[in-house]
């Protein structure tokens, strides 16, 4: 814990020095989500209305990061207390267009997490990458995939023939799509973050049932009066984990563990009241901070369930016959963006969110984002985390989570540019039904300076996480980040 201490202190002087060199260095940039002149993204107008176009629009993340280590944990073979590395969070290239205010067609391809160590793809050999065993390099060439890809048809557009908000609208969609429930985070937009990233598990499913948070299905949404709606069916991606012969003894055969053999369909669904501005729903990616340029107040509520999801064994072999369990969750949250102050444009941001899970007896699974080529260091004898090495903690199980953060949008003055700076904090609280009546918390804190809204970002923040031991939250590692990002 001592040591923590000290980490807080470098970090936190680390901290003020960026801020006051960005501060220095920052010259006149333009708006608050961006340039008064620019508008996201380039559209390549198909004829003189305007009606029919095509759209193209990217962004790309980058960090620096230091981290301190779970216990016992070696990487590349090489035992490590901490490590720093910088790496490519993402990568986004974005198009739609439309023929008609009736038809949409979208695609989405990126990367994500490549590191130094991992994120890449097959190759073998020190200019590829290796396997399992590590034969070669881990982080090179990652795969560039597809993140959505949907087409989409207006029964009832949002606006009618003379550009005025109709009462209800209703759109159906279908493809590899973002349209998914559960909460206002869940389909949260990677480029503009309140606070540098998300807490994982908005994203209860991912990349196990789903492909980065999406599935494969038919959805629908739109508006009906200040009320914006999304609903889909989908078939999840398969997901086969087998039965196991654990140690005498264990408790494993009674946690629950992702299978879907049997494929059942998965249903999701969110809606959201929208007290004062409301926001677009043409695309599914919501927005962490306006930066001073909306005024929202939304309360929502969602779900996402899928029929025989997930699996336990009736006895400790590799040949076990496995009882099926469903998988059930659902969650209700705010949102607030509030500008205030006149000419000075104040604005305060803050997000809240309550999910309760249910995937089955004991399911628990440990996450992070992007940890390293890990292994154990043969020459540690202490306790270690149960949540795993590197920077593993546990994330996602049946339990319950609440998550909120909130930002505060600094006065114009503060910087007498365009340069915007906003300071901001989170907190976790979650409670995992295989550690009984145990909490586990993290915080963090850290700020936004917006070159030019949105467009053009630095992030930093300092995270905890909890370290396992005995099933409850011993003490807290934690990481620092540094993020740039251009979104055009």
């Amino acid at each position: 814990m001592k040591k923590l201490v000290v980490n807080v202190k470098v970090v936190l002087k680390y901290v003020v020095l960026v801020m006051f060199s960005l501060m220095c260095l920052a010259g006149p940039s333009f708006g608050q989500g961006g340039s008064p002149n620019y508008k996201d993204g380039m559209t390549i107008k198909l004829d003189s209305t305007g009606e029919k176009y095509i759209h193209f629009t990217t962004w790309a993340t980058f960090w620096a990061r230091y981290t301190d280590a779970n216990p016992g944990t070696a990487i590349n073979g090489v035992p490590k207390n901490n490590w720093t590395d910088f790496s490519l969070r993402q990568f986004r290239f974005l198009t739609y267009s439309q023929l008609s205010s009736r038809y949409l067609v979208l695609a989405d391809i990126g990367i994500d997490n490549q590191s130094f160590s991992t994120g890449g793809s097959a190759g073998g050999g020190n200019s590829g990458n290796g396997g399992a065993t590590f034969s070669g390099t881990l982080g090179k060439k990652p795969g560039l995939y597809v993140h959505d890809l949907w087409n989409e048809y207006a029964l009832f557009t949002d606006k009618d023939a003379k550009g005025d908000n109709n009462p209800a609208s209703l759109y159906i969609g279908t493809g590899l799509h973002y349209w998914m429930g559960l909460s206002r985070m869940t389909t949260s937009s990677s480029s503009n973050y309140l606070a540098l990233d998300v807490p994982l598990y908005n994203w209860p499913t991912v990349d196990l049932s789903d492909q980065f948070a999406r599935q494969l299905g038919i959805y629908l949404k739109g508006n009906l009066g200040p009320v914006a709606y999304r609903w889909s069916v989908n078939k999840p991606f398969t997901v086969l984990s087998t039965a196991t012969a654990y140690p005498a003894g264990s408790p494993a055969i009674n946690y629950a563990v992702d299978n879907n053999a049997t494929g059942k369909l998965s249903t999701t669904g969110y809606a959201a009241w929208q007290f004062l501005d409301k926001e677009s729903n043409f695309l599914p990616y919501t927005t962490g901070t306006y930066v001073g340029t909306k005024k929202v107040f939304n309360i929502g509520a969602g779900y996402y369930a899928t029929p025989e999801g997930t699996v336990t064994q009736v006895n400790n072999t590799a040949t076990s016959p496995l009882l099926r369990h469903n998988i059930t969750l659902w969650a209700v949250d705010s949102f607030a963006d509030l500008p205030f102050g006149g000419a000075e444009n104040w604005a305060v941001t803050g997000y809240s969110v309550y999910y309760h899970y249910d995937f089955g007896p004991g399911y628990l699974r440990d996450a992070s984002i992007m940890n390293a080529n890990v292994s154990a260091d043969p020459g540690y004898t202490g306790p270690a985390s149960q949540a795993g090495l590197g920077n593993l903690s546990p994330l996602i199980g049946t339990g319950w989570s609440w998550f909120s953060q909130a930002g505060l949008l600094l006065p114009k003055s503060v910087t007498k540019s365009g340069t915007r700076l906003q300071p901001f904090g989170e907190f976790s609280l979650q409670e995992f039904q295989r550690y009984g009546s145990a909490k586990f918390t993290y915080w963090s804190a850290g700020g936004n300076i917006f070159l030019d809204g949105h467009h053009a970002r630095i992030s930093f923040k300092y995270q905890t996480r909890p370290v396992v031991e005995d099933n409850v939250q011993a003490f807290s590692k934690g990481t620092f980040i540094v993020a740039t990002q251009v979104s055009l």
